[in-house]
């Protein structure tokens, strides 16, 4: 296939204000909601329920309805939907606890009914809303929620739930903050508490934080920052869904002691938080397992890394198996996860990004692109469409000189969406410095002279498939014209040496095998660009390190390393 590379040069702020925001901008979606004044109506959210509610669920969880069953033959063991697709249908061992047609309307219409009666308990409001949303009646449970009359942070809460369990997560996250504002703190804590969703050292570090305290509400931004789905779409959907089960929970913690007279399991309590509720289940002698599909869940969106890697290790591991963290979005259909590569560049005192994805891969053609720079939670943000029909978008962008969130998204048709996300940092600042070298097409018939034609010919990824030369382009900085450097790189495959033979280059040329190559040439400015062509042919599938050095007057020295594969896909 004939691929047609384009380039994108967005202009520094002088002369593309649109693109650059201040980096301390909030963007539109995540604009502040205004605190509103203290002395919000206190929620007695730890009391066991009461009243007509508590009638309403256990009578349609506990009584036995046989006379009411005789035409029903479902059963959970067998993976029947006993109480009509309710995630509490695992808890359904015998027949005639199934309920009919007719019992499940009565059902909703009992929960409306106890809405009418007491729209300002705040037990009936969250629990009819959550009754609902359970049995599928997200929209019957969007009407209820606006009928809140309690306290407005907890109204916040309620309607946070209906909305996001309609497929209305944007609107819902909205609902979520001003909550979280109002809410009893130590109810804000339990919502937003993350550590069944961390491992290793960053959830020893995390506990350590007090909450409420700032150090604990920076660490939550930050990680939900990093774990939001797509960052062209408004909103976080995993951060909605996170709050979302975090509420529930407590609600069902009430429903099983009304119910059931039991607590939840504290294995529940992590499973819920990392997975959902019960989506399958299937018989084990005479107990059930619960969460067998892998469908519920699919995608892990939270970093596989550790936060104390730093950005630039940033790695998602995007498919979830069974027990790991999952969500699956219901906004958008399946998400595919493509390579790209991020090359960092400087122009004056400016950052410069070149960007390449390969969106090959994905089975949709012709997608809607958008390139999106984060700075943080409330730092710099940019959100730009690529001008291209191409499924290998390269193109080049000024960004500021922060860490940055970086990716490629894509949306397709049916709901398909793609992304390509890295962390960046910034290059070192003064002296002598060198470019990340930049990977670029082997076919070309000369190598790059230029910037622009290094970014128009990016390969879409640090993937060199079947050739025998790899082209590498990048910029020595900090030198006057006329200075001597010395330039030497040397290839690595898991610490060990590689014979590294130099094709051609703009500055050099050696002709025989060596550990590592080396030579000197003059500066032609401040920047210098430099293109070489590297003998690969010889080297097997695996990954590997192109490791350059340079060093100039005064004993400066600068590296940069590309990492790279070789074969496969």
């Amino acid at each position: 296939m004939t691929r047609v590379r384009r380039q994108l040069f967005l202009a520094l702020a002088a002369t593309a204000p649109q693109f650059f925001v201040p980096t301390t901008t909030t963007p539109p979606f995540m604009a502040p909601i205004p605190t509103r004044p203290a002395g919000a109506q206190e929620v007695a959210w730890q009391e066991e329920l009461r009243g007509n509610i508590r009638n309403v669920l256990r009578n349609h969880y506990h009584r036995g309805l046989s006379s009411d069953t005789r035409s029903s033959d479902c059963l959970a063991a067998r993976g029947d939907n006993c109480f009509g697709g309710d995630h509490e249908d695992w808890y359904c061992l015998r027949v005639f606890d199934c309920r009919t047609p007719a019992v499940r309307l009565q059902f909703v219409m009992e929960l409306i009914g106890a809405v009418d009666d007491r729209p300002d308990d705040p037990h009936v409001i969250a629990h009819a809303v959550y009754g609902l949303a359970r049995v599928g009646r997200t929209l019957h449970a969007v009407d209820q929620a606006r009928r809140c009359r309690a306290a407005a942070w907890w109204c916040d809460l309620v309607m946070g739930l209906a909305l996001h369990r309609a497929g209305r997560s944007a609107a819902a996250g909205v609902r979520y903050r001003s909550a979280l504002e109002g809410a009893d703190p130590e109810l804000a804590c339990r919502l937003t508490d993350i550590r069944e969703l961390l491992d290793g050292s960053d959830a020893a570090s995390y506990r350590r934080l007090p909450c409420p305290g700032p150090e604990r509400t920076a660490y939550e931004e930050r990680f939900w920052w990093l774990s939001d789905p797509l960052l062209s779409r408004p909103g976080n959907d995993r951060r909605t869904e996170h709050l979302t089960r975090r509420f529930e929970l407590l609600l069902h913690e009430r429903l099983w002691r009304t119910v059931y007279n039991r607590r939840v399991p504290p294995q529940y309590h992590i499973d819920v938080t990392r997975r959902g509720h019960p989506d399958s289940w299937r018989p084990r002698g005479r107990e059930l397992e619960t969460w067998k599909s892998e469908g519920g869940a699919r995608y892990r969106f939270t970093p596989a890394s550790l936060v104390g890697d730093g950005i630039e290790a940033l790695r998602y591991e995007l498919e979830a198996s069974r027990w790991d963290e999952g969500f699956t979005p219901t906004q958008y259909g399946t998400v595919f996860e493509v390579p790209g590569q991020v090359a960092r560049l400087l122009d004056g005192d400016s950052l410069v990004l070149a960007v390449s994805a390969d969106l090959d891969a994905v089975p949709f053609g012709s997608p809607a692109t958008r390139f999106v720079a984060s700075g943080g939670p409330n730092g710099f943000f940019a959100n730009l469409g690529v001008p291209t029909a191409d499924l290998s978008p390269s193109f080049a962008a000024g960004v500021p000189s922060v860490p940055l969130l970086v990716a490629i998204e894509a949306y397709g048709r049916r709901r398909a969406v793609a992304r390509m996300r890295q962390g960046v940092t910034p290059l070192a600042p003064g002296g002598l410095v060198l470019s990340d070298p930049l990977l670029v097409d082997p076919l070309l018939r000369e190598l790059p002279e230029s910037r622009q034609e290094a970014v128009d010919a990016m390969l879409p990824q640090t993937r060199i498939g079947s050739t025998n030369e790899m082209i590498a382009y990048f910029e020595v900085y900090g030198l006057e014209e006329g200075q001597t450097m010395r330039v030497s790189l040397a290839l690595e495959r898991e610490g060990e040496g590689m014979l590294t033979r130099v094709l051609r280059s703009l500055g050099g040329r050696s002709d025989t095998r060596a550990p590592r190559v080396a030579w000197t040439e003059p500066a032609s400015g401040p920047t210098h660009p430099m293109a070489l062509s590297l003998d690969v042919e010889a080297l097997e599938d695996g990954n590997y390190d192109l490791k350059i050095e340079v060093s100039g007057p005064g004993g400066a020295v600068a590296n940069t390393v590309r990492r790279f594969a070789v074969g496969g896909r």
